[in-house]
């Protein structure tokens, strides 16, 4: 029988982390599906779903937990499949300010909107190197989503945090 667990990896960042973890991983027979990795300041984080036969969940956790310059976590989890009827790409920059992250996605909760992905960044503007926010989110509904109210509602909180709004079919 086989199971998902993910692998949450964290620590200061050095050349072959990626490789130490994804050996361990081949070596148990487990196939890494989905993964997102990232240098966060000094640090490199690491998300990693894997699908793995249950007798060999033990001896990768076992052989993860040897690794002493990273801190690991190990979760069972269950594949879920939602079916959403709209699916889209909401893209947001600007000048960065507090609580542009927490306006929009409160925003999409009241809406019964789930976020399947977030991805932020701040950059220099080119010219300028005003810090620059950028948020990139994939979000969907089991049910219908009127794409105009939705735009116009965005561009209301855009307006009020000085920042523009782009939605989009995924």
């Amino acid at each position: 029988m086989r199971k998902k667990i993910i692998i949450s990896a964290n620590g200061q960042d050095k050349q072959g982390i990626v490789s130490e973890i994804s050996s361990l991983i081949n070596f148990h027979k487990a196939n890494i599906e989905t993964s997102r990795m990232i240098k966060l300041g000094s640090d490199f984080a690491m998300l990693i779903l894997i699908d793995i036969d249950t007798k060999k969940i033990k001896n990768l956790t076992k052989d993860l937990g040897k690794i002493s310059h990273l801190k690991i976590n190990i979760t069972e989890t269950k594949e879920q499949i939602t079916e959403h009827k709209n699916k889209l790409h909401l893209h947001i920059n600007g000048a960065d300010n507090e609580g542009i992250v927490y306006s929009f996605t409160n925003y999409l909760l009241d809406l019964n909107i789930n976020i399947q992905e977030v991805n932020t960044i701040i950059k220099n503007a080119p010219m300028s190197a005003t810090p620059l926010f950028m948020m990139d989110l994939i979000i969907g509904s089991k049910h219908e989503i009127n794409e105009i109210e939705l735009k116009q509602e965005l561009i209301k909180i855009s307006e009020k945090l000085g920042v523009e709004t782009i939605l989009k079919k995924y």
